[in-house]
This record gives C-alpha cells, sequence and structure tokens, in this order.
C-alpha cells in the first residue's frame, strides 16, 4: 500500500458507488478547478434529503502537502461500507490493543446519519506536490501569480469567507496567520476575494445544497491536534452581542485577553467539547497517541479556516454546523507504515465522534 494520487483516488470513490450502490452515492461537485479537474464527493447513507437525519462533512487535502487527508476519507469509507453490507463489525488494531466497534455500531452510523467525504478538495496542488515539489501548500490558480512560479496559487483554508479581509476585521497587531500577498513565503495568501477558487467554491456548494449538514470535520496535518471554533480569538460564553458579525468589534479580533473574544453559547461549547473528547478518546485508543483537544485560537490566530466558517454560518443561514479540525501526525508526509497506523487512529477516532453524535 502507498498513498493515493488522484486519479486512484478519485476511482476509488466510484469503485465504492458502484459496489455499494443500497448505502452511498457519488456527488459530482460544479466548479472545475484550474487545471480542469472535475471533483467528487461520496455520501454514505439512506437519504441527504431526510431532515431527521443529521449529515456530517469530512473534508481532506485542502493543503496539497497534507496527502493523508484523503487516504483517512477512502479508507473509513471502505471500511464502514463493507462492515455494513456484510454485518460486521470494524476493528483497528494498534499498539494500545485497538477499537472495536460492534455491527450494531455500524448500522446505527448508516442508517442514522448520511457522511459525506470530500477526500480531495485541492486535487491540482496535490497532484503537485506528488510530482513535482512535495512541500507545495495551496492550489495552481496562477492568476495573481504575475508570471512567477513561486507566486503561483491561493492558500484554500484562508479563502473561506470567515473574517476573510483580515485587515478590516483584526486589530493590526493581530499575528493573524494569512497574507494578502501572492509570494508570501509562508504560502498563506488568502486570495483575491473570499471564495475565489473554484476548490472552495465546492465546499460551500456541499453545504449550501446539505442544509442537514451539521458536522464538519476538516483534516490536516501536522501537530496531533483536535481544534475546535474559534480561530479568531479567545472564546467566551458570556457576551453574545461580542461576535463576528457585530462591527463595533472590527479591528480589536486577534490579541486575546480582554480586548476581545469570540461568543459561543455555553450549549455550543458543551456540545463541542464533549464530541471533541470523544473523538480524541478514539483516537487513543489505538495507538495511545494523545491529541490536544483544544481552540483553534490556541494554536495560532486565523481567517479564512474551513471549519470556522462552517460554525460561523449560523450568523446569516438558519442552519448551524459545529467545525472541527483534525491536524493529524508529526509531519505533513509520514513513511507510508507510519501513515498506515494514523489512518487506523483517526478513523477510529471519527466513527466515535459519529457515535457521540447518534447519543445528542
Amino acid at each position: 500500500m502507498a498513498y493515493l494520487n488522484v486519479d486512484e483516488i478519485e476511482s476509488a470513490i466510484n469503485s465504492l458507488a458502484n459496489e455499494y450502490q443500497n448505502a452511498c452515492q457519488v456527488i459530482t461537485l460544479p466548479n472545475r478547478t484550474t487545471e480542469g479537474r472535475t471533483c467528487q464527493a461520496l455520501n454514505i447513507g439512506k437519504r441527504l434529503d431526510d431532515i431527521s437525519k443529521p449529515a456530517l462533512l469530512f473534508t481532506g487535502s485542502v493543503h496539497a502537502r497534507e496527502w493523508g487527508g484523503s487516504e483517512i476519507c477512502v479508507y473509513l469509507a471502505a471500511d464502514l461500507l463493507e462492515a455494513y453490507k456484510l454485518g460486521t463489525g470494524v476493528r483497528y488494531e494498534g499498539t494500545n490493543g485497538g477499537k472495536y466497534f460492534t455491527p450494531e455500531n455500524i448500522r446505527s452510523i448508516i442508517d442514522n446519519m448520511n457522511l459525506l467525504f470530500f477526500p480531495c478538495v485541492n486535487p491540482d496542488g496535490r497532484n503537485y506536490s506528488q510530482t513535482v515539489e512535495s512541500l507545495w501548500r495551496r492550489n495552481r490558480n496562477p492568476s495573481n501569480s504575475g508570471g512567477n512560479p513561486d507566486c503561483i496559487g491561493v492558500d484554500l483554508n484562508r479563502n473561506y469567507d470567515f473574517l476573510w479581509d483580515f485587515q478590516k476585521f483584526f486589530h493590526p497587531q493581530a499575528p493573524v496567520r494569512t497574507s494578502a500577498d501572492p509570494c508570501d513565503e509562508g504560502q498563506t495568501y488568502r486570495g483575491p476575494a473570499a471564495f475565489s477558487e473554484p476548490e472552495t467554491k465546492n465546499v460551500k456548494w456541499l453545504i449550501d445544497n446539505n442544509p442537514t449538514i451539521k458536522y464538519h470535520i476538516d483534516i490536516h496535518s501536522f501537530s496531533q491536534l483536535i481544534l475546535y471554533c474559534w480561530g479568531d480569538d479567545q472564546n467566551q460564553t458570556v457576551d453574545p452581542e461580542m461576535n463576528l458579525a457585530n462591527p463595533i468589534y472590527d479591528k480589536k479580533r486577534g490579541l486575546g485577553g480582554n480586548n476581545y473574544k469570540e461568543y459561543v453559547s455555553p450549549e455550543d461549547l458543551s456540545v463541542i467539547t464533549s464530541l471533541a473528547n470523544r473523538m480524541h478518546d478514539g483516537i487513543f485508543a489505538v495507538n495511545q497517541n494523545n491529541y490536544d483537544v483544544q481552540s483553534g485560537y490556541d494554536l495560532y490566530p486565523t481567517s479564512g479556516t474551513g471549519q470556522d466558517y462552517s460554525h460561523s454560518r449560523h450568523y446569516s443561514t438558519n442552519n448551524k454546523i459545529i467545525g472541527f479540525t483534525i491536524e493529524f501526525g508529526k509531519e505533513f508526509q509520514p513513511p507510508w507504515p507510519e501513515m498506515a497506523r494514523i489512518v487506523r487512529e483517526i478513523d477510529a477516532g471519527i466513527l466515535e465522534f459519529c457515535l457521540g453524535v447518534s447519543s445528542l
């Protein structure tokens, strides 16, 4: 086994849909990438339009060099579908004895929710990373590069419509990890506008067209972290008027302390931490790797990220989505034997997360 290339990822999605037609469907996304690739997602579940069944969205390979997110999605989808068809459980072996999910667990997940896997959000970037420059992070849009090959691309995880215009929304001294410079050495160029890129438009399209999505897990590497909202500043649960949609707090965000804190309701925070801790426990059960659970801001302040965008949508729509980011492993591209171990532990954590959702 080895890492999949972008064609193999798409082939895997379609093969699963053909083999398990009673339990999954391919969703073709509307926006082709700059290099002309068509992206696909896979829904596992019976009916996405059934409002009694929550949907969970999983996105991988948003950053080109973080290859393993695609494999985490593809192999979890394959494990679930095979177990569901055969009426068996799923066991993830590991150094800590592993984690077992019963046939009843698997049936409960597939019968009572929908799992939407978008394994490779950034296929152009992933292909470039796998064939030319392994540490490439962005997509491959040359529009704002000025002809400089080092300035090609947009950091897709800075391109979502969450406080995207950081110069407007953040304190001038906030160390927010994004850039308006296409040639930024950290490859964190946000793009010319929020949702300027076809890849982030595809994620938005999935969310817009599937209002039953209630949870979003964005899979990244590395650091062994489980991150939850918010990423722009520290959380607070007492002042609902102090929030990202309130313009009186513009240019105050991102410093921490008492200057500004982002509101999250006590009820939401209780659900968030409960689910994050269940995911932590599922991961730990496989290889005894202790992923830290913390807010995105505790890593560093960000704007335009996927997890924050998902959760922030409730300010403009009636649909509340709780967003998380997993930062797996200790390097961007672990050797495959190590990545295979990581796949097992993260997939166990995700299944434990799903069982946590079903118990709410």
